[in-house]
């Protein structure tokens, strides 16, 4: 019986061993082959040199684990990898690091007071989450898919942490792809990033979520954000501070579409900066009352942003303000400077174009933007605002913006043309914005990418009833290009420059 009793204390202090692992906290420099030798089978190596983290695995303060070769490790299903240390992924020679789930889902990562973090390269396949603590580290080239909500409810959660992520792609996870908690004082750096398909659980949440921000500004730079069509509730961005506190943001050069609605600013003591971006069709709701506006802005005057060289085109609503919100899409003259810009076109609902609409009391400047019209009462006709409702603050919408044909800014409207092309230099597309008043009859519109000496490019046929138009550009050309476009007897040349 005595010895029946030892054995039983020694397997179940070996099963103990078994259950999880921690680094000892020494200052030592850890690889999977340290781990495997000393983790008492938390984390194996097969015969066909496959890794296995088969329990919780703990990296202790003072600690480091390095992956400097491309490796595939298969994490078994509710293990949770916590990192108090540091944790380098920086696979050589263009390898990559492949953490996936064994069989289902495993729990994912937790870093805390993790600094110096540094992954590159890594790829993290159904993980329940990953969950940033007072950690500003760094992710590059990684790539984030099928993650469940088990351990955080983004993808990439935050909290007290600015972390840099850059270059990286979400696609197919349950939630957001990174979010933030409402009073998690986080400035993520989210830079030249791809986020597909995000919020596949169908939840009333954006691709993107945060709060209020830290000492620096939150970035969105040069991203794409595009909505699954088929998950309807899903947003692309909102910036938010329903709890309190401040938040400053930029989101610049993005292209935002397919969501239930492109960019939300909601709350008080927010300073953003919205500019360049393309926001298309964000109308996957399709119910107006409830969503789709290119960009909202909700709260009080505290709520200001400088919005400027914007499409917005495609969405239930394109611009809606709510409140006292005191967003600014251009001011020529006083004490603010906004140069506008903003191309606002097609966005609409029930018949109805809406491409600012402006509920609240203030008076909202809006000059120097352009509005698929060179005619101000058909501007007009695009805006919410006091005329439609005395209670309101008025749009203050002139001069408008003459946009660039070919190499020339004009500057009257004797120099009006039907047509023009949007960005110019233009890199792979470029857009072709027609005149309103030249679609009422809905002809086709023929279009003809020429070069210099006159030979075709190539050519489009676009439908006659909208006002905005992507094209292509063939692969490999560059240089100055000649855009031929007609509608019925009606024809423009319009010069375009290509860049490399």
């Amino acid at each position: 019986m005595k010895n029946l009793f030892v054995t039983f204390v020694i397997i179940s202090i070996n099963l103990l061993g078994f259950s999880q692992y921690q680094t000892p906290g020494t200052g030592v420099n850890w690889d999977l082959n340290d781990l495997v030798a000393n983790s008492g089978g938390v984390v194996t190596i097969e015969t066909n040199e496959q890794y296995i983290i088969h329990e919780n695995l703990t990296i202790s303060t003072l600690d480091t684990f390095s992956i400097v070769f491309g490796e595939e490790i298969m994490v078994a299903d509710d293990v949770l990898i916590t990192v108090n240390g540091i944790m380098i992924c920086d696979p050589l020679s263009g390898g990559v690091i492949f953490f996936k789930a064994q069989n289902d889902h495993y729990l994912g990562f937790r870093f805390e007071n993790s600094h110096g973090s540094d992954l590159k390269a890594t790829y993290f396949k159904k993980a329940g989450g990953i969950q940033l603590v007072n950690s500003d580290m760094a992710f590059y080239y990684c790539n984030f898919t099928e993650f469940n909500q088990e351990n955080t409810t983004g993808t990439v959660n935050l909290f007290q942490s600015s972390p840099i992520i850059e270059y990286c792609s979400f696609s197919d996870n349950d939630g957001p792809a990174v979010m933030s908690g409402a009073t998690s004082t986080s400035s993520p750096q989210i830079l030249n990033c791809e986020m597909f398909y995000n919020v596949a659980s169908n939840s009333n949440t954006p691709q993107i979520n945060l709060g209020t921000s830290g000492t620096d500004s939150i970035r969105i730079i040069n991203c794409e954000i595009i909505g699954n069509p088929e998950n309807i509730m899903a947003g692309g961005i909102a910036i938010t501070t329903l709890a309190g506190g401040s938040l400053k943001t930029r989101v610049e050069g993005n292209i935002i579409r397919d969501n239930r609605y492109g960019i939300t600013c909601y709350g008080s003591n927010i300073g953003s900066v919205i500019r360049g971006n393309e926001i298309v069709d964000n109308n996957t709701q399709n119910q107006p009352m409830l969503g789709g506006s290119g960009i909202n802005f909700f709260g009080t005057e505290t709520n200001q942003s400088l919005v400027s060289g914007n499409i917005i085109t495609g969405n239930l609503w394109g611009i809606t303000i709510q409140g006292t919100a005191q967003p600014n899409f251009g001011q020529l003259e006083g004490e603010i400077y906004n140069p506008g810009a903003n191309t606002f076109m097609n966005n609409g609902n029930e018949g109805e174009i809406y491409d600012l609409y402006n509920n609240t009391p203030n008076t909202i400047m809006a000059q120097n933007n352009y509005w698929g019209t060179i005619n101000p009462d058909t501007v007009e006709m695009h805006i919410f605002h006091q005329p439609d409702d005395p209670s309101l603050g008025l749009i203050e919408f002139l001069p408008l913006y003459l946009p660039p044909v070919g190499l020339d800014n004009f500057s009257s409207a004797e120099n009006q043309t039907a047509f023009s092309v949007y960005p110019n230099p233009a890199n792979g597309y470029f857009y072709l914005m027609i005149d309103e008043d030249m679609i009422s009859d809905a002809e086709p519109v023929y279009a003809e990418l020429l070069n210099l000496a006159g030979e075709t490019l190539c050519t489009f046929s676009l439908p006659g009833t909208t006002s905005l138009h992507r094209l292509t550009i063939p692969e490999g050309f560059s240089g100055m290009a000649l855009v031929k476009v007609s509608i019925g007897k009606t024809y423009e040349i319009i010069k375009v420059r290509v860049a490399h």
